[in-house]
């Protein structure tokens, strides 16, 4: 099935100064290199897996990503700029545009949304597909009570279902698409007229958590009023939405990473931004880097990956690709001399290490999952520490062999890659 892949980048939310956790200034990034990195990265791995990748953008955005940096899209347009007159705040109507000008089957992916194969013909044969559901996700609630108290001409497609239930229903846009081009031109259709209506209202709420409403909710909501089928890459995310962010187990078990909103304050997701480009596709990481220079767009004060941090993690990369599952059980693995375990006055376990992101001193208590570290005292392997493990009946009555294999490899990749808890044998 041939489906177009669209991106979008309206600059006025990257560009104007809000410091809102939800806000899109500097896209969420705490660094313009980031966004930068993350831009390209994303174009990279979908042009990789599909051939094309289209930016909607506005002039400045073209001028930007295109004509100076010369990330390499398939081909730009500017119709966003069509938007210049709305508040940056309203960052997700640049996306609501871009939907709405497909004539063809497509899928939207944010640009901090990463690929490593194709999504699966049976995700996107669908009228509507999407990242994940969010059903009464509590975030929605506080600005749809104030939109149904303050606002004017309310659609009722937004407020019906929740007035009769109670409940809310969304789904997450990370990447969003179909085949029913029909339905995101209607969308865009409700959108624009309920926001130009309330322009004067719009100080009354979260405009962050408002674009999840207009976008997300309403969007979930016209779906389902009209019976139109849709599917979820994931039928259920976690609150943190750590499911889309396990860049530890790329590519063995997982292919799809978005880094929502948090995740871009965290110092691992942006080591792995900048570490992934430079490990898979190291010309154009150069190239990037050079141009960013040279205009002088390059963020001097970004401390980046050094070299040393980077080799360490470019042998996990390897290793992660070119070794089989098998190969993957039986590598040797020991904890890293100087990391040291403190009891504290409550007798909890407290582990002490050095942080291989910002070299600080860092500790986090000992429970769950993390107890299972102790078989890596002494050199061993995965699969020789589920063999010990499973020997204990309540590990045992809860899972099988092979899912202990699986929970202990998503342990170890996780405080070997990231932290340097775990040593393997290959560095």
């Amino acid at each position: 099935m041939s489906i177009k892949i669209i991106q979008s980048f309206w600059s006025k939310p990257f560009l104007e100064q809000n410091y809102d956790e939800s806000a899109r200034f500097k896209a969420g990034w705490s660094s313009t290199n980031l966004f930068f990195y993350s831009a390209l990265l994303s174009c990279m791995t979908f042009k990789k897996k599909y051939g094309n990748v289209v930016m909607y953008t506005d002039d400045y955005g073209n001028e930007l990503l295109k004509e100076k940096l010369q990330i390499p899209y398939t081909s730009v347009s500017t119709e966003l700029k069509r938007l210049h007159h709305y508040p940056s705040g309203l960052w997700a109507l640049g996306k609501i545009l871009s939907y709405s000008l497909q004539d063809q089957p497509f899928l939207h992916v944010d640009t901090d949304v990463f690929v490593w194969n194709r999504f699966p013909e049976s995700f996107v044969n669908k009228d509507i597909c999407f990242q994940n559901l969010e059903f009464n996700f509590p975030r929605y609630k506080e600005v749809l009570d104030v939109i149904l108290q303050e606002f004017v001409n309310v659609p009722k497609v937004l407020s019906k279902e929740y007035l009769k239930t109670g409940n809310i229903n969304a789904f997450n846009a990370g990447v969003i698409g179909g085949n029913n081009n029909s339905f995101f031109k209607e969308l865009a259709k409700i959108v624009f007229p309920f926001i130009d209506d309330n322009r004067s209202n719009l100080n009354k709420i979260d405009l962050g958590i408002f674009n999840m409403v207009y976008e997300q909710m309403l969007g979930m909501n016209l779906a389902m009023e009209n019976n139109l089928s849709t599917n979820a890459l994931y039928e259920e995310m976690n609150a943190s939405f750590s499911k889309v962010m396990r860049f530890h187990l790329i590519p063995e078990k997982e292919y799809y990473i978005h880094t929502v909103g948090h995740g871009k304050k965290s110092p691992v997701t942006q080591e792995q931004i900048e570490a992934r480009l430079k490990y898979e596709f190291p010309d154009e990481f150069h190239k990037l880097t050079e141009s960013l220079k040279r205009n002088g767009l390059f963020d001097n004060e970004y401390k980046g990956v050094t070299e040393k941090r980077f080799h360490y993690l470019e042998k996990h990369f390897d290793w992660l690709k070119n070794t089989t599952w098998d190969e993957k059980m039986n590598t040797k693995f020991i904890i890293n001399k100087s990391v040291i375990f403190k009891e504290d006055a409550n007798d909890n376990v407290i582990l002490h290490y050095n942080s291989p992101q910002d070299l600080k001193n860092t500790s986090i208590k000992i429970e769950d999952w993390d107890f299972f570290l102790f078989y890596f005292e002494e050199e061993n392997t995965i699969r020789g520490a589920a063999c010990e493990a499973y020997l204990d009946e309540s590990i045992s009555s809860q899972m099988d062999k092979k899912q202990l294999e699986e929970r202990l490899f998503s342990l170890v990749m996780d405080r070997s890659m990231y932290n340097e808890i775990l040593l393997p044998e290959f560095v």
